[in-house]
């Protein structure tokens, strides 16, 4: 018996639990008072997923022995799995009753406590296990993460510093606290930290990356031409030195996006999920749609969706939002009208990966849509849709380019983003609009404040150019053309958005080495959206970046009569301005070299009647703009749904779409 019982034990180390099983039902009548077995028996059972099997031998064990703690801890794990809360935390509490520095059960309730948003408890329960196992990085991420959700990023660093103490060679700690610096704009610090990260290991996964990215949030560009040639190079050799979305400011190349997508998912994969047969979907019933993001809220991406989520056909689709971002303020009027437009609104932030498969799966969601992709840092939930959620999985709108796996069934693009030449770049099928792919909405809530140049510091008698992006978009490429362009236009100002102080002084320091005197860059700070919308009329000419392009930004300020001039690249997010342009009609603002782009902006800042021109265009058209067609584009979407559901049920293999 020895011997069979010593078998068992190899194999479970060796993860055969099958195997196991088929030795236990063999012996488990001459053991079946023999508590050590049975919880060995249940222990097997729980990693098959038989969980109420599992339960029934644990319970049996501590009636043999009711002070065993190794079967109340495990009573307390599976009713976890289960979402049991009660019980998970009356047996575990049992265990601790019995052995209260015992690990497992501190960290198992701990964990409960944080499902059931207990974060006081849960955060006792963690500081109890790390006195304990004070180096164990599981208790560490898990203590991080919630100190994340509790938004108490001084605690955070005040522990990771602690744990740095302990163990000052540890880039996973560096690299955290750089993450956490970041979120909270001291980008100097966070360098600083990012690099004692990459000191330590020059190979930690994405840390030059996170480098680079904070060097631009900084317009700190000293050698970070050299530090792109680096990530470039080491994404061509399939390493894991920065994600898609540090990828693509950098970088006009599909190729390289698409490579660097698929190393980032395998890094997320942590092993393979395993497949998942969904139960057949009757044709006639209404269709399951479920939107997953953290961005349901004053975001640019709540902004562009949310009246295509309140436009949707009730009677053919039942509407599920899954929420995993903060919670927000009471005022935000964006996150209340998502909370309002779904038929069903699951706020699923503090749930685990699995669980909100689980969920998913339960609700029989029939097309699962990702509107993050590789955006949205430590909110990010792209093993969702690596487990497979739904049937059919589609990548939307948030996230520019490929997801990088085959378990994303589609991508929603136009002919202008995505080129027929390049659609080998992406895992998806495509699933072409006729008009641009993003959404978007003509009536606008606008402010009625009265605004005038003095009161924005901007300058009566002046060409304004301008540029809402996000700092991190402006590389050194964007500058050079928009110092050509103010030389010869001795009688402009570039208008800008930023609160970074850092960013402000050496971006006007840039200017100044390139003989533009630094009190012709105007900075702005950001305000709600509907007070932005209602300055904006107040630029001439919008400068777009490259590669990265405006997206947001770029179609607010076509709806509020500014043209866009952009340059057009090769991959999805070099040409999100480009397909925003021309569905509005304005393709003559879209340009494909630095040449053509310097000469278009004198064009325009030199000639009146032209300028003109395109702001009655833009202006006269916006009741007739296909791109501000909220109902339409809706019907559209709805149209490709419909379509890529009916392959599945007829079990056709994902195809491209033309609409």
């Amino acid at each position: 018996m020895k011997d069979k019982i010593k078998k068992i034990l190899e194999l479970i180390k060796d993860n055969s639990f099958i195997e196991a099983k088929i030795i236990c039902d063999n012996i488990k009548n001459k053991l079946d008072k023999n508590f050590e077995f049975i919880n060995i028996h249940g222990y097997i059972l729980f990693h098959l997923n038989d969980y109420q099997d599992a339960i029934k031998l644990w319970k049996k064990a501590i009636i043999i022995k009711p002070d065993y703690i190794f079967a109340l801890n495990n009573l307390g794990n599976v009713y976890s799995k289960l979402n049991k809360h009660t019980e998970a935390i009356e047996f575990f509490k049992k265990a601790l009753e019995i052995k209260p520095d015992y690990f497992e059960a501190l960290f198992g309730i701990s964990d409960v406590y944080f499902k059931i948003q207990n974060y006081k408890d849960a955060l006792i329960h963690l500081n109890k296990s790390l006195k304990i196992k004070p180096n164990f990085l599981p208790v560490i991420k898990s203590k991080l993460h919630l100190l994340q959700v509790m938004d108490k990023k001084n605690d955070a660093l005040k522990f990771l510093d602690e744990m740095i103490n302990l163990t000052p060679d540890n880039a996973y700690l560096y690299n955290e606290k750089a993450l956490i610096l970041s979120q909270m704009d001291k980008q100097t610090e966070a360098i600083n930290s990012y690099k004692s990260a990459y000191l330590i290991d020059p190979d930690y996964p994405f840390v030059l990356g996170n480098i680079v990215f904070d060097k631009l949030m900084n317009c700190e560009w000293h050698k970070i031409d050299e530090d792109f040639e680096e990530i470039i190079y080491k994404v061509k050799s399939e390493k894991q030195v920065a994600d898609p979305l540090m990828i693509s400011y950098i970088c006009d190349s599909p190729s390289l996006q698409s490579k660097s997508a698929e190393i980032f998912v395998n890094f997320k994969k942590m092993g393979e999920h395993k497949n998942h047969l969904f139960p057949n979907v009757k044709q006639n019933e209404k269709i399951n749609i479920g939107y997953y993001s953290a961005d349901f809220r004053n975001h640019p991406v709540g902004h562009l969706i949310s009246k295509t989520i309140e436009l949707h056909d009730k009677s053919k689709f039942n509407l599920h939002g899954f929420y995993f971002g903060k919670k927000q303020k009471k005022d935000d009027i964006y996150y209340l009208r998502f909370k309002k437009a779904f038929d069903k609104f699951h706020d699923i932030a503090n749930m685990s990966n699995e669980e909100i498969v689980n969920l998913s799966r339960n609700l029989k969601i029939d097309i699962a849509i990702d509107l993050m992709g590789h955006t949205g840092g430590f909110e990010n939930r792209l093993e969702i849709f690596l487990y497979k959620c739904a049937p059919v999985q589609i990548n939307f709108l948030g996230y520019p380019g490929t997801a990088g796996t085959d378990k994303m069934d589609y991508i929603i693009a136009d002919k202008t983003v995505i080129d027929e030449n390049d659609k080998k770049f992406y895992s998806e099928k495509i699933i072409f609009l006729p008009n641009s792919y993003q959404p978007s909405e003509k009536d606008r809530l606008i402010s009625d404040i009265k605004l005038t140049k003095k009161e924005l510091g901007l300058p009566e008698n002046k060409f304004i150019f301008c540029c809402f992006n996000s700092n991190q978009k402006i590389l050194k490429q964007a500058l050079n053309l928009w110092v050509e362009i103010l030389k010869q236009t001795p009688k402009s100002i570039l208008w800008l958005l930023s609160k970074n102080k850092n960013f402000i002084k050496n971006l006007k320091e840039e200017f100044e080495k390139k003989n533009i005197k630094s009190e012709r860059i105007i900075f702005s700070e950001s305000i709600p959206l509907e007070k932005h919308l209602a300055r904006i009329k107040f630029a001439d000419l919008f400068l777009d970046t490259f590669p990265y392009n405006a997206h947001t930004t770029c179609s607010d300020s076509i709806w509020a009569g500014v043209p866009v001039l952009t340059k057009k690249g090769k991959s999805f997010h070099s040409r999100v301005a480009s397909s925003l342009l021309r569905t509005s009609g304005l393709d003559e603002l879209i340009t494909n070299s630095d040449e053509e782009y310097i000469e278009k902006a004198l064009k325009i800042a030199n000639d009146e009647k032209y300028l003109k021109h395109l702001k009655d265009k833009l202006n006269t058209s916006r009741d007739t703009n296909p791109l501000f067609n909220s109902e339409l584009y809706t019907r559209k979407l709805e149209e490709a749904y419909e379509i890529v559901l009916k392959k599945h049920i007829e079990n056709q293999d994902p195809d491209d779409v033309y609409l």
